[in-house]
Protein backbone atom coordinates (compact mmCIF):
# COMPACT_ATOMS: atom_id res chain seq x y z
CA UNK A 1 0.00 0.00 0.00
CA UNK A 2 2.49 2.31 0.74
CA UNK A 3 4.61 1.69 -2.64
CA UNK A 4 1.10 2.65 -4.12
CA UNK A 5 0.89 5.47 -2.33
CA UNK A 6 4.31 6.65 -3.09
CA UNK A 7 3.92 6.00 -6.64
CA UNK A 8 1.18 8.50 -6.84
CA UNK A 9 2.72 10.82 -5.39
CA UNK A 10 5.23 10.48 -7.58
CA UNK A 11 2.92 10.93 -10.83
CA UNK A 12 1.01 14.00 -8.91
CA UNK A 13 4.12 15.78 -8.87
CA UNK A 14 5.11 14.84 -12.05
CA UNK A 15 1.57 16.28 -13.75
CA UNK A 16 2.76 19.81 -11.86
CA UNK A 17 6.07 19.84 -14.72
CA UNK A 18 9.40 20.81 -13.61
CA UNK A 19 9.56 23.90 -11.05
CA UNK A 20 10.38 27.49 -12.60
CA UNK A 21 13.61 28.92 -11.77
CA UNK A 22 13.91 31.78 -9.92
CA UNK A 23 15.05 34.61 -11.67
CA UNK A 24 16.60 37.53 -10.18
CA UNK A 25 15.28 40.97 -10.33
CA UNK A 26 17.91 42.54 -12.54
CA UNK A 27 17.46 39.84 -15.56
CA UNK A 28 13.28 39.99 -15.04
CA UNK A 29 13.80 43.34 -16.74
CA UNK A 30 13.43 43.42 -20.80
CA UNK A 31 16.60 44.40 -22.75
CA UNK A 32 16.45 46.81 -25.47
CA UNK A 33 17.37 44.05 -27.95
CA UNK A 34 13.88 42.65 -26.67
CA UNK A 35 11.45 45.04 -28.72
CA UNK A 36 14.23 45.99 -31.87
CA UNK A 37 12.74 45.56 -35.06
CA UNK A 38 15.14 44.14 -37.46
CA UNK A 39 15.26 44.14 -41.16
CA UNK A 40 16.90 43.80 -44.21
CA UNK A 41 19.93 46.06 -45.50
CA UNK A 42 23.06 46.78 -46.89
CA UNK A 43 25.81 48.34 -45.40
CA UNK A 44 26.23 50.28 -48.21
CA UNK A 45 22.60 51.88 -48.09
CA UNK A 46 21.35 54.57 -45.80
CA UNK A 47 17.38 54.15 -44.92
CA UNK A 48 17.15 57.85 -44.30
CA UNK A 49 13.70 58.68 -42.89
CA UNK A 50 13.92 62.32 -44.51
CA UNK A 51 13.65 60.46 -47.53
CA UNK A 52 10.86 58.26 -46.30
CA UNK A 53 8.06 59.03 -48.93
CA UNK A 54 6.88 56.56 -51.86
CA UNK A 55 8.65 58.31 -54.64
CA UNK A 56 9.80 55.76 -56.75
CA UNK A 57 10.35 57.44 -60.42
CA UNK A 58 11.88 54.40 -62.60
CA UNK A 59 12.23 50.98 -62.65
CA UNK A 60 15.54 49.83 -60.72
CA UNK A 61 15.88 52.73 -58.78
CA UNK A 62 15.85 52.53 -54.96
CA UNK A 63 12.34 51.31 -53.49
CA UNK A 64 10.20 54.75 -52.09
CA UNK A 65 7.93 51.56 -50.00
CA UNK A 66 11.60 50.30 -48.90
CA UNK A 67 12.19 53.60 -47.72
CA UNK A 68 9.04 54.25 -45.69
CA UNK A 69 9.10 50.75 -44.24
CA UNK A 70 12.83 51.51 -43.17
CA UNK A 71 12.44 55.17 -41.75
CA UNK A 72 9.18 53.91 -40.00
CA UNK A 73 11.24 51.08 -38.32
CA UNK A 74 14.32 53.91 -37.43
CA UNK A 75 11.74 55.85 -35.60
CA UNK A 76 10.33 52.62 -33.78
CA UNK A 77 13.70 51.70 -32.65
CA UNK A 78 14.59 55.18 -31.47
CA UNK A 79 11.39 55.22 -29.08
CA UNK A 80 12.58 51.88 -27.91
CA UNK A 81 16.49 52.51 -27.27
CA UNK A 82 15.16 55.94 -25.25
CA UNK A 83 12.68 53.77 -23.00
CA UNK A 84 14.92 50.64 -22.51
CA UNK A 85 17.77 52.43 -22.35
CA UNK A 86 16.51 54.75 -19.53
CA UNK A 87 15.05 51.44 -17.18
CA UNK A 88 18.08 49.55 -18.29
CA UNK A 89 20.72 52.75 -17.27
CA UNK A 90 18.74 52.41 -13.92
CA UNK A 91 18.97 48.91 -13.17
CA UNK A 92 22.60 48.88 -14.18
CA UNK A 93 23.09 49.77 -10.50
CA UNK A 94 22.84 47.93 -7.36
CA UNK A 95 19.08 47.99 -5.49
CA UNK A 96 18.57 50.58 -3.01
CA UNK A 97 16.20 47.75 -1.32
CA UNK A 98 15.42 44.29 -2.73
CA UNK A 99 13.08 41.84 -0.17
CA UNK A 100 12.55 39.11 -2.74
CA UNK A 101 8.77 40.41 -3.70
CA UNK A 102 9.99 43.93 -4.59
CA UNK A 103 13.00 45.88 -5.90
CA UNK A 104 13.80 49.57 -5.86
CA UNK A 105 16.80 51.23 -7.72
CA UNK A 106 17.55 54.94 -7.06
CA UNK A 107 17.35 57.74 -6.59
CA UNK A 108 19.86 57.90 -9.90
CA UNK A 109 20.96 60.89 -11.07
CA UNK A 110 21.19 61.27 -14.94
CA UNK A 111 23.74 64.24 -15.51
CA UNK A 112 23.91 64.99 -19.17
CA UNK A 113 19.87 65.27 -18.78
CA UNK A 114 18.91 66.80 -15.24
CA UNK A 115 16.99 63.67 -14.95
CA UNK A 116 16.40 62.03 -11.19
CA UNK A 117 15.25 58.19 -11.83
CA UNK A 118 13.86 55.61 -9.42
CA UNK A 119 12.47 52.06 -10.68
CA UNK A 120 10.32 49.82 -8.53
CA UNK A 121 10.21 45.99 -9.65
CA UNK A 122 7.37 43.66 -8.39
CA UNK A 123 7.70 39.86 -8.94
CA UNK A 124 4.30 38.32 -10.02
CA UNK A 125 5.71 34.82 -10.48
CA UNK A 126 9.25 33.42 -10.50
CA UNK A 127 10.25 34.24 -13.75
CA UNK A 128 7.71 37.28 -14.11
CA UNK A 129 7.63 41.26 -13.10
CA UNK A 130 5.66 44.46 -13.12
CA UNK A 131 7.81 47.81 -13.11
CA UNK A 132 7.15 51.45 -12.72
CA UNK A 133 9.98 54.12 -13.86
CA UNK A 134 9.89 57.50 -12.24
CA UNK A 135 11.13 60.29 -13.26
CA UNK A 136 11.38 64.08 -12.15
CA UNK A 137 14.04 67.20 -12.96
CA UNK A 138 17.12 66.80 -10.68
CA UNK A 139 16.73 68.66 -7.40
CA UNK A 140 13.20 68.94 -7.30
CA UNK A 141 11.06 67.93 -4.64
CA UNK A 142 9.82 64.14 -4.14
CA UNK A 143 6.48 64.99 -5.44
CA UNK A 144 7.50 66.05 -8.82
CA UNK A 145 7.77 62.01 -9.55
CA UNK A 146 5.93 61.08 -12.51
CA UNK A 147 5.27 57.28 -13.78
CA UNK A 148 6.79 57.79 -17.36
CA UNK A 149 6.94 54.06 -18.34
CA UNK A 150 5.10 51.14 -17.16
CA UNK A 151 5.77 47.74 -17.69
CA UNK A 152 5.34 43.88 -17.27
CA UNK A 153 7.77 41.36 -18.04
CA UNK A 154 7.78 37.60 -18.35
CA UNK A 155 10.95 35.84 -18.38
CA UNK A 156 11.29 32.50 -21.41
CA UNK A 157 11.58 29.16 -19.67
CA UNK A 158 12.68 26.08 -21.42
CA UNK A 159 11.04 22.57 -20.72
CA UNK A 160 13.34 22.00 -17.15
CA UNK A 161 12.00 24.99 -15.88
CA UNK A 162 15.02 26.96 -16.30
CA UNK A 163 15.52 30.99 -17.68
CA UNK A 164 16.53 31.13 -20.68
CA UNK A 165 18.18 34.56 -20.34
CA UNK A 166 17.57 37.46 -23.25
CA UNK A 167 14.26 35.83 -24.22
CA UNK A 168 10.08 36.57 -22.75
CA UNK A 169 7.77 38.35 -23.32
CA UNK A 170 6.04 41.90 -21.99
CA UNK A 171 4.71 45.01 -22.56
CA UNK A 172 5.22 48.79 -21.57
CA UNK A 173 3.67 51.70 -21.97
CA UNK A 174 5.29 55.37 -22.08
CA UNK A 175 3.51 58.44 -21.02
CA UNK A 176 4.94 61.29 -23.82
CA UNK A 177 2.82 64.16 -21.17
CA UNK A 178 4.89 63.32 -18.06
CA UNK A 179 8.19 62.94 -20.45
CA UNK A 180 7.98 66.00 -21.41
CA UNK A 181 7.60 67.84 -17.80
CA UNK A 182 11.30 66.87 -17.55
CA UNK A 183 14.10 68.50 -18.77
CA UNK A 184 15.75 68.40 -22.14
CA UNK A 185 12.61 66.61 -23.55
CA UNK A 186 11.23 67.28 -26.52
CA UNK A 187 7.55 68.21 -27.57
CA UNK A 188 6.07 64.70 -28.11
CA UNK A 189 2.62 64.14 -26.28
CA UNK A 190 0.41 61.34 -25.73
CA UNK A 191 0.90 57.26 -25.42
CA UNK A 192 2.74 54.49 -27.13
CA UNK A 193 2.03 51.47 -25.93
CA UNK A 194 4.75 48.35 -26.83
CA UNK A 195 4.04 44.57 -26.66
CA UNK A 196 6.87 42.40 -27.72
CA UNK A 197 7.69 38.44 -27.78
CA UNK A 198 10.59 36.86 -28.47
CA UNK A 199 9.98 33.08 -27.11
CA UNK A 200 13.27 31.80 -27.77
CA UNK A 201 16.17 31.50 -30.29
CA UNK A 202 14.05 29.63 -33.35
CA UNK A 203 10.64 31.10 -32.33
CA UNK A 204 9.02 34.32 -34.69
CA UNK A 205 9.90 37.19 -32.99
CA UNK A 206 6.66 39.85 -32.93
CA UNK A 207 6.37 43.55 -31.79
CA UNK A 208 3.69 45.47 -32.07
CA UNK A 209 3.05 49.28 -31.27
CA UNK A 210 0.00 51.77 -30.80
CA UNK A 211 0.41 54.77 -30.66
CA UNK A 212 -2.98 57.00 -29.12
CA UNK A 213 -2.94 60.36 -29.41
CA UNK A 214 0.35 60.68 -30.10
CA UNK A 215 1.80 64.32 -30.85
CA UNK A 216 5.24 64.90 -31.91
CA UNK A 217 6.41 67.99 -34.62
CA UNK A 218 2.96 68.17 -36.25
CA UNK A 219 0.02 69.76 -34.69
CA UNK A 220 -2.85 67.89 -34.59
CA UNK A 221 -2.52 63.98 -32.84
CA UNK A 222 -1.73 60.81 -34.53
CA UNK A 223 -3.27 57.58 -33.95
CA UNK A 224 -1.23 54.84 -35.45
CA UNK A 225 -0.54 50.98 -35.39
CA UNK A 226 2.70 48.98 -36.12
CA UNK A 227 2.85 45.22 -36.28
CA UNK A 228 5.91 43.47 -37.09
CA UNK A 229 7.02 39.75 -37.32
CA UNK A 230 9.96 38.29 -37.97
CA UNK A 231 11.51 34.56 -38.09
CA UNK A 232 15.44 34.70 -37.10
CA UNK A 233 17.37 34.32 -40.44
CA UNK A 234 13.84 34.09 -42.33
CA UNK A 235 11.23 35.79 -43.97
CA UNK A 236 9.62 38.54 -42.17
CA UNK A 237 6.68 41.17 -42.38
CA UNK A 238 6.22 45.01 -40.84
CA UNK A 239 2.85 46.88 -41.37
CA UNK A 240 1.21 50.08 -40.16
CA UNK A 241 -1.45 52.69 -40.48
CA UNK A 242 -2.11 55.95 -39.62
CA UNK A 243 -4.91 58.30 -40.04
CA UNK A 244 -3.70 61.32 -42.40
CA UNK A 245 -4.89 64.12 -45.07
CA UNK A 246 -3.02 62.43 -48.56
CA UNK A 247 -4.82 66.00 -50.06
CA UNK A 248 -2.82 68.23 -47.88
CA UNK A 249 -2.85 70.03 -51.06
CA UNK A 250 -6.27 70.44 -51.41
CA UNK A 251 -7.97 72.97 -49.30
CA UNK A 252 -11.27 71.44 -50.30
CA UNK A 253 -10.40 68.57 -49.41
CA UNK A 254 -9.68 68.48 -45.30
CA UNK A 255 -10.51 64.63 -44.27
CA UNK A 256 -8.59 62.37 -42.92
CA UNK A 257 -8.14 59.10 -44.81
CA UNK A 258 -6.51 55.88 -43.11
CA UNK A 259 -3.87 55.38 -44.98
CA UNK A 260 -1.84 51.90 -44.44
CA UNK A 261 1.65 49.72 -45.69
CA UNK A 262 2.60 46.27 -45.36
CA UNK A 263 5.58 45.03 -46.32
CA UNK A 264 7.23 41.18 -46.44
CA UNK A 265 10.71 40.05 -47.55
CA UNK A 266 12.76 37.12 -47.65
CA UNK A 267 15.76 35.83 -46.14
CA UNK A 268 17.42 37.66 -48.81
CA UNK A 269 16.10 41.12 -48.53
CA UNK A 270 13.78 40.83 -51.86
CA UNK A 271 10.32 41.79 -50.58
CA UNK A 272 6.74 43.69 -51.54
CA UNK A 273 4.83 46.09 -50.33
CA UNK A 274 1.00 46.81 -50.85
CA UNK A 275 -0.38 50.51 -49.70
CA UNK A 276 -3.94 51.31 -49.45
CA UNK A 277 -5.70 55.09 -48.44
CA UNK A 278 -9.53 54.71 -47.81
CA UNK A 279 -12.11 56.88 -46.01
CA UNK A 280 -11.86 60.51 -46.25
CA UNK A 281 -12.25 62.43 -49.18
CA UNK A 282 -12.00 59.01 -51.21
CA UNK A 283 -14.64 57.54 -53.74
CA UNK A 284 -13.12 54.30 -53.38
CA UNK A 285 -10.08 52.83 -52.41
CA UNK A 286 -6.70 53.80 -54.06
CA UNK A 287 -3.90 51.13 -53.76
CA UNK A 288 -0.19 50.80 -54.36
CA UNK A 289 1.78 48.43 -55.22
CA UNK A 290 5.86 47.64 -55.04
CA UNK A 291 7.88 45.28 -55.18
CA UNK A 292 12.05 45.25 -54.56
CA UNK A 293 15.08 42.97 -55.46
CA UNK A 294 18.04 42.49 -53.14
CA UNK A 295 19.40 45.28 -53.46
CA UNK A 296 15.86 47.43 -52.58
CA UNK A 297 16.18 48.35 -56.57
CA UNK A 298 12.16 48.71 -57.38
CA UNK A 299 11.59 45.95 -59.90
CA UNK A 300 7.50 46.28 -60.31
CA UNK A 301 5.20 49.06 -59.45
CA UNK A 302 1.15 48.93 -60.38
CA UNK A 303 -1.30 51.19 -58.83
CA UNK A 304 -5.35 51.74 -58.88
CA UNK A 305 -4.84 55.70 -59.04
CA UNK A 306 -5.71 56.66 -63.11
CA UNK A 307 -2.40 58.53 -63.29
CA UNK A 308 -0.16 55.86 -61.88
CA UNK A 309 2.95 55.59 -63.58
CA UNK A 310 3.37 51.39 -63.89
CA UNK A 311 6.28 49.00 -64.54
CA UNK A 312 7.72 45.57 -64.37
CA UNK A 313 5.63 42.15 -64.07
CA UNK A 314 4.53 40.70 -61.26
CA UNK A 315 5.49 37.33 -61.82
CA UNK A 316 8.78 38.26 -62.96
CA UNK A 317 9.94 40.85 -60.01
CA UNK A 318 7.77 40.24 -57.41
CA UNK A 319 9.22 37.28 -54.60
CA UNK A 320 5.51 37.55 -53.28
CA UNK A 321 2.56 37.01 -55.83
CA UNK A 322 -0.57 39.06 -54.69
CA UNK A 323 -1.29 41.80 -52.83
CA UNK A 324 -1.68 41.74 -49.04
CA UNK A 325 -2.64 44.30 -47.60
CA UNK A 326 -2.92 45.64 -43.61
CA UNK A 327 -5.95 45.04 -41.88
CA UNK A 328 -5.37 47.96 -39.37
Amino acid sequence: MKKIFGALASLSLAACGPQIETVSFKDGLPSQEMAKLDVPSKTSQRIDDGVATVRAQSYGELSGTWLVTGGTVLFVNGVTLWTLGSLNFVAGFEPTSDDGSTAVWGPHNNDWEGITWKLTAARTAPNAFKYTLEAKPRGSADSEYAAVITGSHTVAVDDDGKAIKGYGEGRFDIDYDKVARLPHQDSKRGRISFHYARPNPTAAVTVDVDLKEFVNDAAAPDTAAYRYSQVPGGEGSFEFATDSNIHWFDPTRVALERWSIKSRWTAKGEGRADVRATGGDLASPVTLNECWDTDFRSTFLDGSAPSQVKWGTESAGCAFIGASYSTR
